[in-house]
C-alpha cells in the first residue's frame, strides 16, 4: 500500500529544536509531496516506523540513543534508507580525535557497514589516516573513498568533506542496498542560520526533492449559513471582539468589514467576516452556492467557516464550538493547511485539491451513538465512500475504507485519512470529526479524479464531495440511532479491505483472523490456531491532559501511530499504520 513518502525528523525530546526544523523544512520540501513526523525516543526503539514510504531520517541528537536505536537505524540503512545526521554527534566527534585509524574505521563500519565486509579493511583505515592528517594541517578536505566487495559484489563510496568555515561532511553509500547516510558536526545554529543550505544539500544528496518555497501565510475566514437567521439566532455570537480558544475567533459582518477594517490572522487569531447568503457574494476560493445547492441535511454543514489558509481546521473548529456551543454541526474547510493534523499527534499531508474540514455533532447522552461513541468515525467513514460513490454514479468506485480509519484506492494509494476527538459536556459528548480526502491533486498520490474509469465524464470537486459526504453521514447517524449498528455494518464491511485478512499480533506472534467490528466499534480478530481465542477492545476512549478544554477532552483512539504501544490486560499490542502486520489473507 502507498502512502505519501515521510521524512522523520529525531531531536532527542527537544521540542523547540523539532519545531525550528520543521519550520526550515517547510521553505525546503513540497508541502504536498512529503509528510513530516516527529519521532519520539520511544518511537525510535521500535522498528514499525522502517517502512518504504521513510523517504529519509533526520536525527539532530545523539545524546539519547541507545544501542536498539543504532540498531534500528542500521536495519533501516541496510533497507534502502537514508539518514542524515545533522548535529555535533559522537561518531565525528570521535573519529577527529581518534588516535587509531583502525578505531576510526571500527567507527563507520560499526555505525552503518559491514563487520565483515573486507571492503572496509586496511584500505578504508589507510583513507582515514591520510585524510584526518591532511585535514589537521590545511584544515579543509574533499576526498573520496571507493571499495568493492569482489565476494559479495557490495560496493561503497565514502565522501569526507570540510570547507573553509563549514562543518565536517562524512558521506556514507552502499550501492547494494541502495542506501545513503550523511554525517556532520554542524550545530543547531549552523544547521539553522538564515541562509544555510546545509539541510538543503544534505536532502538532496540523499535524493529528497527539496524547492526554495515560502510557506503560505495565514488568511482570514468567511462563514456563511444556509439562511442568514441561524448565525444570528446562535448564542454565543459576538462581533468585534475575541472569542474562543486558539485560535481566537474575531467575527465581523461584511458591511462594517469595508467601514472598520479586520484585523491579521495568525495562529493565534482568526479573522471571520460573516457574510450575507442573499447578498450574492462571491467566493473565490469556495464555491458556496454549490455547496449549498448539493447540501440537504437537516443540521450538519448548514454553517460553514471557511478559510484559504489555516494551521489546521481541528483546532478552528474546537475554537469555534468553544465560543459558540450551540454551533455543532458547524463545519470548517480549508483550502490550505499549515499543520494538518493525523493520528497521534502526526501532521497530515494538506495539498491544495484535497477536501480537508472538520465537522462537529453533539451526542446527547440518551442517545445511543453516546455510548459508544467509537463507533461514529466508522459511521464516518462510511458515510465519505457512500457520498463519493454517489456522486461517481458507479456502484462500486475503487475507495476503500483501511482500519482503522484510512481511505485507500484499492489497496494501492492512500488518498485520505480520519481523525476523531470527543469532549465531555453536561448534556452529553460533542464530537469533532477532521477528514481529507484528495479530491483533485495527483500529488502525493493519486485524487479521485484519476480513479475515475476511462470513458467517464465524472468530475469530481471539494464542494459537493463535502456536502454530499454530510449529508450521508447525517443519514448513517440516524440510521444507526433508529436500526442499530447493522445497516452500518453492513456497509462498512462492503467498503473495508479487511474480511478475513490474516494478519499477525507481533509482540505475541500469534495469528489471527480479522472477524470485524464489535457492538462498540471495536476491532475483532479470532486465534488461528485456538478459535476459539477472540481478541478485541484494540479501540478505546483515552483520557487526555487538554488545557484547552478543562482537562475534560478525550481523543477517540481508533488505532496507534506507527511505533507505538498500548498495554491491554495481559496482553501488549502492536498497532502500526495498519493496526496489525499483514500476513496474508485466509483462503
Amino acid at each position: 500500500m502507498y502512502k505519501p513518502p515521510s521524512i522523520l525528523v529525531y531531536t532527542g525530546g527537544q521540542a523547540d529544536l523539532y519545531k525550528r526544523i520543521r519550520e526550515s523544512l517547510s521553505r525546503l520540501v513540497p508541502a504536498d509531496r512529503y509528510t513530516v513526523f516527529h519521532l519520539s525516543a520511544d518511537a525510535m526503539r521500535k522498528q514499525p516506523w522502517i517502512e518504504p514510504t521513510t523517504a529519509c531520517l533526520i536525527i539532530a541528537n545523539t545524546s539519547e540513543l541507545d544501542d536498539q536505536s543504532w540498531t534500528n537505524m542500521q536495519t533501516y540503512f541496510n533497507q534502502s534508507g537514508k539518514i542524515i545526521f545533522v548535529c555535533q554527534n559522537r561518531l565525528l566527534a570521535s573519529l577527529s580525535n581518534c588516535e587509531s585509524s583502525k578505531k576510526q574505521a571500527d567507527m563507520i563500519r560499526n555505525a552503518f557497514g559491514s563487520r565483515d565486509s573486507i571492503s572496509m579493511g586496511k584500505d578504508f583505515e589507510h583513507f582515514l589516516k591520510k585524510s584526518l592528517k591532511t585535514l589537521s594541517k590545511q584544515g579543509h578536505i574533499n576526498t573520496t573513498f571507493h571499495s568493492k566487495d569482489l565476494a559479495g559484489g557490495m560496493s561503497y563510496s565514502v565522501v569526507l568533506s570540510k570547507v573553509n568555515d563549514l562543518p565536517l561532511f562524512l558521506y556514507m553509500e552502499n550501492s547494494a542496498h541502495q542506501a545513503s547516510a550523511i554525517f556532520s558536526d554542524a550545530t543547531s545554529e549552523q544547521l539553522l542560520a538564515p541562509g544555510s543550505r546545509i539541510l538543503q544539500d544534505s536532502l538532496s544528496r540523499v535524493g529528497v526533492t527539496t524547492c526554495e518555497t515560502k510557506p503560505p501565510e495565514l488568511t482570514p475566514a468567511v462563514m456563511m449559513a444556509s439562511e442568514d437567521d441561524i448565525i444570528e439566532n446562535m448564542m454565543g455570537v459576538r462581533y468585534g471582539e475575541e472569542i474562543g480558544q486558539i485560535p481566537k475567533l474575531f467575527l465581523r459582518k461584511t458591511e462594517k468589514v469595508a467601514e472598520q477594517g479586520m484585523p491579521d490572522a495568525s495562529e493565534k487569531l482568526l479573522p471571520v467576516e460573516v457574510l450575507s447568503r442573499t447578498s450574492g457574494t462571491q467566493f473565490k476560493y469556495f464555491n458556496l452556492p454549490l455547496y449549498f445547492s448539493r447540501l440537504c441535511t437537516r443540521h450538519l454543514g448548514r454553517v460553514i467557516l471557511h478559510i484559504p489558509v489555516a494551521t489546521t481546521t481541528m483546532n478552528v473548529c474546537a475554537s469555534l464550538c468553544d465560543a459558540i456551543p450551540t454551533c455543532d454541526g458547524a463545519v470548517v474547510v480549508a483550502r490550505q493547511q499549515t499543520h494538518g493534523q493525523g493520528r497521534g499527534g502526526n501532521e497530515f499531508v494538506s495539498p491544495i485539491g484535497a477536501a480537508m474540514f472538520t465537522v462537529s455533532t453533539a451526542l446527547p447522552q440518551s442517545s445511543s451513538l453516546a455510548k459508544t461513541p467509537s463507533f461514529l468515525q466508522h459511521i464516518f467513514a462510511v458515510a465519505l465512500v457512500d457520498a463519493v460513490r454517489r456522486l461517481s454514479g458507479l456502484e462500486d468506485f475503487p475507495l476503500r475504507i483501511k482500519w482503522p480509519n484510512d481511505l485507500y484506492f484499492n489497496r494501492s494509494h492512500k488518498v485520505g485519512g480520519l481523525l476523531a476527538t470527543a469532549k465531555c459536556r453536561d448534556d452529553g459528548l460533542l464530537i469533532s470529526i477532521g477528514a481529507g480526502i484528495n479530491v483533485s491533486n495527483s500529488q502525493p498520490t493519486v485524487c479521485l479524479n484519476d480513479m475515475v474509469p476511462d470513458g467517464s465524464n465524472v468530475k469530481f470537486n471539494v464542494e459537493e464531495v463535502i456536502a454530499e459526504t454530510l449529508n450521508r453521514f447525517e443519514y448513517w447517524m440516524n440510521m444507526y440511532e433508529m436500526k442499530g449498528p447493522g445497516d452500518v455494518l453492513k456497509a462498512y464491511y462492503e467498503f473495508w479491505l479487511h474480511s478475513r485478512e490474516e494478519v499477525l499480533l507481533e509482540e505475541m506472534g500469534e495469528k489471527v483472523v480479522i472477524r470485524g467490528l464489535d457492538k462498540n466499534g471495536y476491532l475483532q480478530v479470532r486465534s488461528k490456531s485456538n478459535p476459539s481465542k477472540l481478541f478485541h477492545d484494540t479501540i478505546h476512549l483515552e483520557n487526555v491532559l487538554d488545557d484547552r478544554t478543562d482537562k475534560d477532552a478525550t481523543h477517540i483512539i481508533c488505532g496507534r501511530s506507527s511505533a507505538e504501544t498500548e498495554s491491554y490486560g495481559s496482553f501488549r499490542y502492536f498497532f502500526t499504520n495498519s493496526a496489525f502486520k499483514k500476513h496474508g489473507t485466509e483462503k
